[in-house]
């Protein structure tokens, strides 16, 4: 799969909050420097997310965890 097909298949998992999701990637927000799990209530625009395959990757982008989903929990 190209990764903008992948890219496209995780935003629409965003979307959804699907929780199946959670711990298989991260979204970093590069506006707000925090990084969330795909299920997370917040809604940021697709423009600025990027995703990761691993938390540590998310943690290297200088970001911070989100307070409203506890993506270290994961």
């Amino acid at each position: 799969m190209f990764e903008a097909e992948l890219d496209d298949a995780r935003w629409a998992q965003v979307q959804s909050r699907d929780r199946a999701a959670d711990g298989r990637f991260w979204c970093v927000v590069a506006t707000t420097r925090i990084y969330c799990r795909p299920s997370c209530p917040a809604r940021p625009h697709r423009r600025n997310v990027s995703f990761h395959d691993s938390l540590a990757s998310a943690r290297a982008t200088g970001a911070r965890a989100c307070k409203r989903c506890d993506p270290d929990a994961a």
